[in-house]
């Protein structure tokens, strides 16, 4: 006998439930279409990038370098446009309305000479900033208190500074107690950037020329630089401004972007070789890219080779990537954490990621002698290269790597045990890193 089936209508919570099921299987939609749209995005983006270059950077097999018929060879492929870059390096200049295509035709042109070792486009970097700026509480200017007399014994220093409570990022690193220890040297470090305006009452005698160019390197007119210089080293217990992480510490001003803030491989390059001349120590990088460069590679190997310790950031794509230079052995890079040492949103994510500090809102120099709060990798990058300026002053005597495993090692660990791709070894903590490299001077002793 056949069951009849069922034909009662449904309950008023039935029909609400099977709504609701309507509801979220829509949404869901939406949000995977969405989803998939974005995806698709940064994958044109990622494309868009790879063609993102006017110029080829080139390297003449050793015979052309060797037997100097290097010159002879470039003014054959590019007539009197050529640059060079340093003794293997050349820059071949693009047309402006090449397209993809002819790119890709000339670099094969190139290929098919057998005359060059290595050709690869002149990628751009882009700065690793938000700009997004906040209101600015001005605080207490009642003075503060001066140092104590005697600053050897580890304790928390609290410099006279008006705008210092506004620096919350300062207290996160564990700044003023390392202070306790250490307040630094005059140890140069090599600012690639948009350049630093010299003239900053904060930054006055801090700032020297990479290129020799002041009107260049002293100038800057988009403000980066000039904000990254401030978090590094401004003056510092001068009863203005801001507290700089390394006191003592000198900038050596490099510009490698142009007018509109976009820096090249080449430029990168060519700096390096620069702040090497100028006997920089520590070289700051708040730019990056997604593009791999061997000329990018080789010449930070060169750099580190030389003793050269160079800290970058992360970028500030806010997905799982890898950026450069921060992905090149040797190299510390730093993505940001807010407030509450939560990781950013735009804070890039992946194996490049060595420490995170503060990089919200945070208060710094700006152009026309005043100050700002800014945010992004760029301005978390600068508080590792202070603490390294900072312990580098403690023991002289220790290489870049030795530096550098005491900036991982003394890290907070944050996220996963030991290192991971959002937070890498952890969050700076300048005060372990300065005890660190105490106890390491005085068992060198």
């Amino acid at each position: 006998m056949n069951k009849i089936r069922d034909q009662r209508p449904e309950t008023r919570d039935q029909r609400i439930g099977n709504r609701k099921k309507s509801v979220f299987c829509f949404l869901s939609s939406v949000f995977c279409l969405i989803f998939s749209l974005f995806c698709s995005q940064l994958s044109a983006l990622s494309s868009d990038l790879s063609n993102d270059y006017d110029s080829l950077i080139v390297k003449p097999k050793e015979i052309f370098i060797k037997s100097k018929r290097a010159g002879r060879l470039m003014y054959k492929y590019a007539g009197h446009n050529y640059q060079r870059i340093n003794d293997s390096i050349y820059l071949i200049p693009l047309n402006e309305n090449d397209t993809a295509e002819t790119k890709k035709q000339k670099i094969e042109a190139l290929q098919q000479s057998g005359a060059f070792e290595l050709i690869e486009p002149d990628y751009k970097l882009a700065l690793d900033q938000e700009r997004i700026y906040t209101t600015i509480t001005r605080h207490s200017e009642t003075e503060q208190p001066n140092l104590p007399a005697n600053i050897s014994e580890p304790k928390e220093v609290t410099p006279n500074d008006k705008d210092f409570t506004a620096q919350y990022y300062l207290k996160i690193v564990n700044a003023p107690k390392a202070w306790g220890i250490t307040t630094g040297n005059s140890l140069s470090v090599g600012v690639l950037d948009t350049g630093v305006d010299a003239n900053h009452p904060d930054l006055n005698g801090k700032i020297s020329s990479g290129s020799g160019a002041d009107d260049i390197d002293l100038n800057d007119t988009i403000g980066h630089g000039t904000e990254v210089s401030g978090i590094i080293a401004a003056n510092t217990n001068n009863n203005q401004g801001i507290a700089g992480v390394s006191w003592n510490t000198k900038i050596v001003s490099l510009k490698i972007t142009d007018d509109f803030g976009q820096a090249r491989v080449s430029s990168l390059v060519s700096a390096l070789e620069q702040a090497y001349q100028k006997g920089v120590k520590i070289v700051h990088i708040s730019l990056s890219t997604n593009q791999f460069s061997q000329t990018l590679k080789d010449a930070i190997k060169e750099a580190h080779d030389r003793g050269i310790l160079i800290i970058s950031t992360t970028g500030n794509s806010g997905i799982e990537e890898l950026r450069y230079p921060a992905a090149f052995n040797g190299v510390i890079g730093v993505g940001a954490v807010d407030e509450t040492k939560q990781l950013e949103f735009y804070s890039t994510t992946g194996e490049h990621v060595s420490l995170v500090a503060p990089g919200a809102s945070i208060y710094t120099t700006s152009l026309n002698s005043t100050y700002t709060k800014v945010t992004g990798t760029s301005f978390a990058a600068p508080q590792v290269s202070g603490a390294a300026a900072l312990i580098w002053s403690i023991a002289p005597n220790l290489t870049n790597d030795e530096i550098r495993n005491i900036l991982i090692s003394s890290a907070d660990d944050l996220g996963d045990p030991s290192k991971d791709k959002q937070y890498g070894y952890g969050l700076l903590n300048i005060e372990k890193a300065a005890e660190m490299a105490k106890a390491k001077s005085i068992s060198n002793q």
